[in-house]
This record gives C-alpha cells, structure tokens and sequence, in this order.
C-alpha cells in the first residue's frame, strides 16, 4: 500500500517547431557535507580513495537531441576496431578515431542505441510510451556514479509534435533532484535538466555575396534522411496538386447560403494522399453588399498516369443550400466544374441551376415554409454516367445563383531524359529512373560532406 520511492511528474510538450533546435542544459552536482557511512564493505577504504576529484564534484552540459556522448565503458569498448561489427558500432569507432572524447559523468544513450532501463516506476508514463511506442524517438540521459544511473527520459514523437520528459524539467537551485550512492560511504548528488534557449546568432555578410535578411526556415530547417527529401512516385507517374478555392457568390435569393461540393475522379486517377478528402462544405454565409463572400479552399494530391494526362479531368460538383434559423433547408441549384489534369492557373465564375416548377403555388409555398431540398444525381444529371434521366415530376430548369471559383494544377516536373528513358529499351547502357538519380547524388554529397564542411 505505501512505498517509499518518490513519485515523479512527466512533463508533456507540444511544439511546431522542429527537433533539431532543442537543448537543455543537464546539471550534476555532488554534495561534500554529508557525514560519512561506512558499511561493511568499506570499513577497510579510506575516504579519499572514493571521493571524486574537485573538477569531477560539478558537471554542467548543453545537450541537442540525439547528441551522443560516450561513456568510459563505451569509450573503451569502441576505440576497439575489432569490437565494431555492426553499421552502428563503426560508426562510433569513427567518431572516437576522428575527435577525442573525455569522458566525465554525464553521458548519453540515443535512439540508435537501444537502450531500455529497467526501473521505470511511473505509471503515467508507461502508459504514454506504450501508445507511443512505435513512432517516438528516445533520449536517455545519464550519469556514471561508480554504476549507470537513468538521470532523464525524453521521448519524441515527430508525427503529433508532442514530448515528454521524465521527469519534468526542474531548476538546480530551487527544486532538485538527488540521487544517493551507497558504496563504501553514502555519497549524495544533486542534479536538474532545464530548457536551454540560444539567441539568434548572427549571421555575417560576407562581400561579393549576397545577404539574406530575416528567418530563412529553408536555412534553419533540420538535417533531413537523404531518402525523406522527395516522394517519388513509380514510374510512368506523376504527381498533381490541385489548388481549388471557392471565393464568392452572387444573384441568390435567400440569406445564409452554404456551398457543398463533391470531387470525382477518373478511374485511373488515385490520390497520393489517402486521407485526403473528396467532399466538402463551405461555412455559412451572410450576404454583404449583393455578395457571399466564402474564402474556402480545398487541396487535392493525386497520383496521375503520365499517357493520359492530356485526355483526363477531374469533376466537382456543387450545390447551393441555404438554412434559415427555422432549420429550414432550401435547394438553391447546383453547378458543374470540369478541371484538365494540366498545369493551369484559371478563374472562372459558373452559373447555378434550379430545378423548379415556376408554376405551382404549391411549389412555391413548399420552398418557403418547409423548405424544398432535392436529391439529384448530379453525375448522371450533367451526363457524365452515359445514361439518362427520367423526369417525372415535369421539373423545368432555371439559372439561380453565379459562384466565382480559383483553381491552379501544379504538376510534378519530370526531365526528358528520365521520360526517354521509360520507353526507349533499345539503349545500349542501362535507363536511368528519377529514383537512381536522386541516390546517386545523396551518395555524392555524403562523400563530399566527408571531406568539407558544407554550410546551410
């Protein structure tokens, strides 16, 4: 029921900012006052045998995430060539073999690392690692105090942009954490990991070049994985954003009017995003000086053959619906916009439809006290299914209401030699895909990067 073991608080940030500009500062500090214990082990030792040098008594260290800092053990077992099997390992060996490292107390465990600590006593924690397990990165930060001891726990998750620390961050002076030692005498260390925040340095100007003025987030972006930096799609495919934005109505005869639109695709059409969405709703709108001003915009990424580019469109339907404060919902037409899956910038404005009986009082009474929504197979009413309608109620059609519409297609750039190289099997040395291009040059820039440092 009790137990004597402190319970701590995780700390949960959420940030849009990205993980390369994070530090912390994590403090150690051995306290010297405290009266010695011998145990049993220890009657024969004499203090000054365990006690750690005075520039070892107090450690301080600014640490950015995933930054490896070796242990004595580790620093040991690396600087061995032979103990290097794995891609991991020698890359340890050559980090030894090109700078020096001192080892002190403070030391550090990565994601590469693997490493798991057996005391985990914070139940909260747990719980949030175990739902987060598959996607966080981890940083363990650590001491040497005569064994390894698990000072800091900081997990990442790149996808929600959410971190937790464990414990929470706290300060050296006001609230610090303690760590006892019981070997041949009762040592007591204090220690604390708090946010670091770096200045904006500044950036020289140097002559003959030009200056960039202001925040770059090109220039200040993380180090990104060489295979991360493009999405290629396979080959004979290309990608194709399409920008829509719906901008305004006008000539309607009722307030509060809402636009909802629906988006078709060709069968051979798929989106390079599958959450993406194909159906969609503006807000509802008051009119202001004869218009209904909307400002909804809509993104599409799809993946498009390359042969039938030229040949294909994209459909979207759209339908005009106004709702009064009595819940009353009137039809007030529907409309039609095909998009040629080209790059393009256009703005158009389309005319609304209405199909109404313009005769009947009964019609007319309906629309305004009940309200009139009518259920139409857009598709096969504007003849894009091949079959046609049958009209039962004498419906005749009227213009009701102009929408003005934004749209633009960027489509992904692909070079000739790349496309030739798709359907010209008689070359004689191998075709080249935009894939193989892209890893060459990576493999090109990491073997330049190992002989000059580039600046970004």
């Amino acid at each position: 029921m009790f137990t004597n073991k402190k319970q701590f608080k995780t700390g949960v940030y959420r940030t849009k900012n990205s993980i390369s500009n994070f530090r912390c500062r994590l403090t150690i500090r051995k306290i010297h006052s405290l009266i010695d214990v011998p145990n049993l082990e220890g009657l024969d030792k004499s203090l000054e045998a365990t006690d750690l040098p005075e520039n070892g008594s107090y450690e301080t260290r600014i640490i950015s995430w995933q930054e490896k800092i070796f242990s004595q053990y580790e620093k040991d077992y690396y600087r061995i060539k032979e103990n290097c099997k794995t891609d991991h390992q020698k890359k340890y060996y050559q980090m030894l073999k090109a700078e020096p490292h001192e080892p002190q107390l403070l030391f550090t465990y990565v994601d590469e690392d693997n490493y798991y600590p057996d005391e985990q006593n914070n139940a909260p924690q747990l719980q949030l690692s175990k739902l987060m397990q598959n996607k966080t990165q981890s940083l363990h930060l650590m001491a040497d105090l005569g064994r390894e001891v698990l000072l800091y726990t900081l997990t990442w998750n790149p996808e929600e942009g959410i971190m937790t620390v464990f414990p929470d961050f706290n300060n050296i002076t006001t609230n610090p954490l303690y760590q006892e030692m019981r070997e041949s005498n009762l040592h007591m260390y204090h220690y604390a990991l708090e946010r670091y925040f770096v200045e904006k340095p500044h950036t020289p100007i140097i002559k003959n070049h030009v200056g960039c003025i202001g925040k770059s987030n090109i220039l200040m972006s993380p180090t990104m994985v060489h295979k991360d930096r493009f999405e290629i799609p396979k080959q004979l495919h290309r990608n194709l954003l399409i920008l829509l934005e719906i901008v305004r109505a006008t000539n309607f005869d009722y307030d509060g009017i809402h636009i909802r639109y629906r988006i078709n695709l060709p069968v051979d059409i798929k989106m390079a995003n599958k959450n993406s969405e194909l159906t969609g709703s503006t807000h509802a709108s008051k009119q202001l000086n004869g218009f209904w001003h909307f400002g909804h915009c809509h993104e599409l990424l799809l993946n498009v053959p390359i042969t039938s580019v030229a040949q294909l469109s994209v459909d979207v339907y759209f339908e005009a619906i106004s709702i009064d404060s009595w819940c009353r919902e009137r039809y007030l037409g529907h409309a039609h916009l095909s998009i040629p899956l080209r790059s393009q910038i256009n703005e158009t404005t389309i005319n609304f439809m209405q199909l109404t009986n313009a005769g009947s009082m009964a019609d007319r009474l309906e629309v305004f006290l009940v309200g009139n929504r009518r259920q139409v197979d857009l598709p096969a009413f504007y003849g894009m299914t091949g079959t046609t309608i049958l009209n039962r109620y004498a419906n005749e059609s009227s213009s009701s209401g102009r929408l003005q519409i934004q749209f633009q297609a960027v489509q992904q750039h692909v070079p000739k030699i790349l496309n030739e190289g798709y359907f010209k099997t008689a070359r004689k040395s191998k075709n080249i895909t935009l894939k193989e291009l892209i890893t060459s040059y990576n493999t090109a820039r990491e073997r330049l990067e190992e002989f000059v440092d580039l600046q970004y």
